[in-house]
């Protein structure tokens, strides 16, 4: 199970490892894995204590994730300090990209969106009307007038039920 640590218990582990106590002793202390104290104790050099906090979630963009890849990929820097280097959180974020590039290439880098895609991007084009033959013309209009025949039998229809209703007063 994964633990969450908060910032003060970072700095007391570090703090106490320089002052004397070594990585090894601290890390069994305080049952934390040595690759994880070794990361603190380098975010603290680097960054102080404002390296310890949780770092929120920050999107790259495309040449800033190619800057890291290259610098990790010639060699230049190891993994870790790659990491340091670019304030990026995490190793993995860093080897995630690498795959990728390896992978699929430069377009592979950009930032994809994720989640459900919103129901209406653009208002949906308009079909074009083809124009009508005779015979769909005369269906129209022989539907139309049906339509307006019963609209008016029922308005008559009302008509005189509202004049049998005045009689019966």
């Amino acid at each position: 199970m994964r633990k969450k640590h908060g910032a003060e218990f970072r700095l007391k582990l570090v703090r106490e490892h320089l002052s004397g106590n070594s990585i090894t002793r601290v890390s069994k202390e305080y049952e934390v894995p040595k690759t994880l104290l070794k990361k603190w104790i380098s975010h603290y050099q680097l960054l102080g204590v404002n390296g310890l906090f949780p770092k929120p979630k920050v999107s790259y963009s495309r040449d800033f994730k190619l800057k890291a890849i290259e610098s990790y990929l010639s060699k230049e820097l190891s993994l870790r300090e790659c990491c340091l280097r670019y304030n990026i959180p995490s190793d993995s974020t860093l080897l995630n990209w690498v795959r990728k590039y390896e992978e699929s290439g430069l377009d592979s880098l950009l930032e994809k969106r994720r989640g459900r895609p919103k129901l209406m991007k653009d208002k949906p084009s308009q079909k074009k009307v083809k124009p009508l033959t005779r015979l769909e013309a005369l269906e129209k209009e022989n539907l139309y007038l049906r339509a307006e025949n019963e609209l008016l039998k029922k308005l008559e229809a009302l008509a005189q039920q509202k004049e049998a209703q005045k009689k019966k007063r």
